[in-house]
């Protein structure tokens, strides 16, 4: 890809950003870190302390190594319960250190250690990783070990769970903050967080517990309602599959649906680029897709049942009779009738447990969340769960959603104290619900007004981004972004996303801080950022 000077610049900007003039090199050594034991007093919440497990100096010149000279540490967090899981964690320390770390962000139901030796989540491909700036990486398996991200059995144990939902974001940041003082004799000058979808929910949840810790977060796609998203992939499940899977839509129509909908609503912005950026204005005419489709009058066309019960609680989502924490009583549905396609299966018969794949994406999800973390039954049955009405559950639903989830719109004590977020979510997004995000973005308005929000957390919306692809797989300087904020003051300026998708590679828009987007002028190349202009 040829780099437009712009974005040659951005790239000059994080290398700067990510360097020091003045850089730390270690007091210590790998050999001394080995089987270092670190006290349970060293880390602020309860475990019976920590060990590093092994050290290894890996060479500037060694085989394979691009990143400099720098030491792999692995470590575990022991529990208080002995019949809990360790934490296990890496943290990568740089020899010459820029005295500020990154903590990563894991996946689904994680079980394994995120990779710490890549970019942060989103950031741009051109750009040093963090490591090679000189920043201490780290990240942890969330308090448990599993092969399969979506297994959720660990929950059965309330010090995993609890691990897991919140407490493994600051035992592995103690326990590495300890080794680094050990290792360079002092401890990290800033912290930041970076990560997508569990991970954008840890990190929010490390702005929202710990604000006095973290001095900024990069948060993708994050499923900050976490109880609302399970209960979402529940109430799917019964739209699906109640009546012998009368409301399952197959591929060919999910995909007719999708094809349609981009046809219609890809000019609304200006551009015929794969790519729908009016998103308000397709919902709005979003409605009339569907009728069309229905009244075909052929083989194949939409049935009332899926309509009334498929189409509406994917788009529309739910609203219940009750409230989670932080008074929150609903889901908000998907962009699925504006050109994402819906994750329903290839399928119509249920599976027990079902599968993500021949069955609906979330219900799998769902089954093993309603399963280990709400019912602690492994025979529980998804369809005979009642979200409206969930009887003795009800109490335990509303309480993990105050433990796992990410939806205080409180960050006052983040703002006060001069941390910063950004914050990326996708409208292609079938996974998290942009409309869900953006919902939760307004309660923080809401709760502390526009000004006050302005001074600590961007929220962009971005056309074609999926759930870390999509149409428009954007990558992007954030990193350098946020520590330029953070460090000197600088607000995010209006910065280009640039497609990393073969078939479109280098094209980019303007990040557009919501309720911006994107819209063509009319002249100029149409894979070139500044040829947009942004609505709001």
């Amino acid at each position: 890809m040829k780099m437009s000077p712009t974005l040659l610049m951005s790239c000059l900007l994080a290398w700067l950003a990510g360097s020091s003039a003045t850089a730390v090199v270690p007091t210590g050594s790998a050999a001394k870190l080995a089987g270092m034991k670190i006290p349970a007093t060293a880390i602020s919440l309860p475990t019976t302390g920590a060990v590093v497990t092994s050290a290894v100096l890996v060479g500037a010149a060694d085989e394979g190594n691009i990143l400099g000279e720098y030491c792999r540490v692995l470590g575990s967090i022991h529990p208080v319960d002995p019949k809990a899981p360790d934490i296990k964690f890496q943290v990568n320390l740089p020899t010459h250190w820029n005295e500020k770390a990154l903590q990563m962000g894991g996946g689904g139901y994680n079980g394994r250690i995120p990779n710490t030796l890549g970019k942060p989540t989103l950031g741009l491909e051109s750009v040093p990783v963090p490591l090679a700036l000189g920043y201490i990486t780290f990240a942890s398996d969330s308090g448990h070990q599993a092969a399969d991200g979506d297994d959720a059995s660990f929950a059965l144990n309330d010090e995993a769970l609890a691990n897991y939902g919140y407490m493994h974001i600051r035992k592995t940041r103690d326990a590495v903050f300890a080794i680094a003082q050990a290792y360079y004799g002092r401890a990290p000058r800033r912290l930041y967080f970076s990560g997508g979808s569990t991970g954008g929910r840890e990190g929010l949840t490390a702005a929202q517990r710990w604000p006095d810790v973290y001095d900024g977060v990069l948060t993708n796609y994050p499923t900050a309602n976490f109880m609302g998203l399970r209960l979402w992939g529940a109430a799917l499940a019964r739209a699906v599959y109640d009546d012998n899977s009368a409301g399952w839509i197959a591929p060919a129509m999910v995909a007719q649906i999708a094809k349609s909908a981009l046809d219609r609503f890809d000019a609304l912005d200006g551009a015929a680029d794969g790519l729908v950026s009016n998103m308000n204005e397709a919902r709005a005419q979003s409605g009339r897709l569907i009728a069309d489709l229905s009244a075909a009058g052929t083989a194949g066309a939409l049935t009332p049942v899926q309509i009334e019960r498929t189409l509406k609680i994917y788009h529309e989502g739910y609203k219940l009779p009750y409230a989670l924490a932080h008074g929150i009583d609903s889901y908000a549905g998907y962009n699925s009738q504006e050109g994402i396609t819906m994750q329903l299966g290839s399928q119509a018969a249920y599976m027990e447990p079902p599968d993500s794949g021949p069955n609906a994406h979330h219900v799998a999800r769902a089954d093993q969340f309603l399963k280990y973390f709400v019912a602690r039954d492994p025979k529980f049955s998804l369809l005979s769960f009642d979200l409206m009405h969930p009887g003795p559950l009800q109490e335990r639903l509303v309480r993990l959603s105050g433990e796992i989830g990410a939806t205080n719109p409180d960050f006052e004590k983040m703002r006060a104290r001069g941390g910063k977020i950004l914050w990326v979510q996708g409208l292609d997004d079938p996974s998290v619900s942009p409309l869900e995000n953006i919902k939760i973005y307004r309660a923080i308005v809401a709760k502390m007004g526009a000004a006050r929000v302005a001074e600590f957390l961007r929220f962009y919306l971005v056309p074609g981004l999926a759930h870390g692809s999509g149409k428009f797989s954007v990558t992007w300087d954030n990193l350098a972004i946020l520590d330029n904020w953070v460090e000197h003051g600088v607000p995010p300026p209006v910065a280009p996303g640039i497609d990393i998708n073969r078939a479109t590679f280098g094209r980019s828009r303007p990040m557009c801080e919501y309720p911006g987007w994107p819209r063509y002028r009319g002249t100029g190349d149409l894979n070139d950022w500044k040829s947009y202009e942004i609505v709001k």
